[in-house]
């Protein structure tokens, strides 16, 4: 997962809780529409259902994010380019209304949320501007964002015209037009084809498959969103390269057949998640379960490229990645990462093979550990 659900703490009055949950806005529920056909790429044919959307909902929602506190970047990488530009012209045009400025970051500093649960959050509102709820709560992936920020749209609104972000976002639309001219549906479509094969399973969704472009995030940040027929991928840059973002499509199905098979091989795997649970790269992904499914997800997505662009040179390659990742503290990986290879000798399909692969993994050792 390149995506990790944030920890938040929220204290309310006994009136707003119905048992343990939150009471959510009630949403009138209504499909989302995209009426800018520049803004969108749609596959033809067999990739009739593979799209590329340059999305106001999630610009306005990072642009917000961006001037507000959110500066986050990955360990030695320079923010895009156009997250710079588009920082600089938000500074520049909010100088303005210090008030505003103020209130909003007072806002974001009481809601320190993972950028991906606002994206996700954005995705749950109509298409364009006036932004409003148009999906149930329901689809939300973090439910407590419901209530949490229910007040987004309206401030959304306020901050798109003293931003003017209406007028920003018809500048940008070169470089959006350069985002999305980056996807290739018909290679989307090969690829999730080439993912079934691989798992000899039958695929159980016929969602439409939206990847939207997200400069204005952490480098190496993608997140995963269903919503009605939809399936969306928020592409954090560098973190696709024109494709299907398979990591994430995987954790659809991935993350639920992972927990089915793990309480009959807890002892073993919580022994490899307590070697790798205080690096950096777990530190989001506390859970065992969900940590057994993360390094699944990253076995698989380095297997499937290494079996669809096969060759001795891409073959070490994956081999040098996914020994990385385990060093770096997914220690699961690698040895899920082998295991694949016997999969790959049989004929079982996948979700019946899993409670083999995890039952044949070796017990955790040190490194240099000779038992």
């Amino acid at each position: 997962m390149r995506t990790h659900p944030g920890v938040g703490v929220l204290v309310l009055g006994a009136s707003l809780l119905v048992g343990c949950a939150l009471i959510a806005p009630k949403v009138a529920v209504e499909p989302v529409t995209f009426e800018h056909p520049k803004e969108l790429l749609k596959g033809t044919g067999a990739s009739a259902n593979y799209w590329a959307l340059a999305d106001r909902r999630v610009f306005a929602v990072m642009a917000f994010l961006n001037a507000t506190g959110y500066d986050e970047e990955a360990p030695d990488t320079r923010m895009s380019p156009l997250r710079i530009e588009v920082r600089e012209k938000l500074a520049s045009r909010l100088a303005g209304h210090p008030d505003k400025l103020r209130e909003w970051r007072r806002y974001y500093d009481a809601r320190r949320r993972g950028s991906w649960q606002y994206a996700n959050f954005a995705l749950s509102l109509g298409a364009d501007y006036p932004f409003r709820r148009t999906r149930p709560n329901r689809e939300l992936a973090y439910k407590d964002t419901a209530w949490d920020l229910r007040d987004l749209p309206e401030i959304l609104n306020d901050f798109w015209i003293t931003a003017e972000l209406g007028r920003l976002w018809e500048e940008l639309q070169p470089e959006y037009a350069a985002e999305i001219g980056r996807y290739h549906p018909a290679r989307m479509a090969e690829e999730m084809g080439h993912l079934w094969r691989y798992l000899r399973m039958p695929r159980k969704d016929d969602w439409i498959v939206v990847h939207i472009p997200n400069p204005l995030q952490r480098h190496f940040t993608a997140s995963a969103n269903q919503f009605g027929e939809s399936f969306y991928s928020i592409d954090g840059p560098g973190s696709n390269s024109g494709g299907l973002n398979v990591h994430e499509y995987l954790h659809t199905f991935i993350n639920d057949l992972t927990r089915q098979c793990y309480p009959s091989q807890a002892r073993k795997l919580k022994r490899y998640f307590a070697a790798g649970k205080r690096a950096p790269i777990s530190a989001s992904c506390q859970d065992p379960r969900t940590w057994v499914s993360e390094c699944l997800v990253f076995a698989l997505d380095n297997r499937l490229w290494a079996r669809r662009v096969s060759s001795h040179q891409n073959d070490d390659e994956m081999r040098a990645r996914v020994a990385s990742l385990s060093q770096s503290g997914l220690t699961l990986v690698a040895p899920l990462y082998t295991a694949l290879a016997d999969f790959e000798k049989t004929d079982i399909p996948f979700d019946r093979y899993l409670p083999i692969l995890l039952g044949d993994l070796r017990e955790y050792r040190e490194v240099g550990d000779g038992r």
